[in-house]
């Protein structure tokens, strides 16, 4: 079965970029274009990975996924690997980042092989 990944951007032409190289590899992509509808999608699917950008309006990725991860202890399952994907290099958010222990931190713009190459890892590849 593929490995479902949510793709959570406020960016289109980073979504679809994102969409296409993951629908390539071979993943199940949703994509959400917000915090908030993150949250829902959580609720209504067992996600295997969620890929995140820092900078959007209203909720930023960080606190996204702090939300995800409140609606994920809600319904009793476990912190999925999280990549946080940013184009802005701010020290706050990567220490926020860091001190949720997120899988991974990726700077944009980033290269498709390296962002891959930490998706497979995240989700228990090589």
């Amino acid at each position: 079965m593929a490995k479902k990944i949510l793709v959570i951007d406020d960016e289109e032409l980073i979504i679809k970029s994102l969409e296409r190289l993951l629908n390539k590899e071979g993943f199940t992509v949703t994509v959400a274009e917000n915090g908030a509808e993150a949250v829902e999608r959580v609720r209504d699917i067992d996600f295997d990975l969620v890929i995140t950008d820092v900078k959007m309006p209203d909720m930023d990725g960080i606190e996204t996924l702090k939300k995800i991860r409140e609606a994920r202890r809600q319904m009793n399952k476990e912190v999925m690997p999280e990549i946080v994907v940013t184009g802005f290099a701010d020290p706050d958010k990567f220490e926020e980042a860091i001190a949720l222990d997120v899988t991974q931190y990726i700077f944009k713009p980033f290269d498709n092989a390296a962002l891959l190459n930490a998706v497979k890892k995240a989700l228990g590849g090589t």
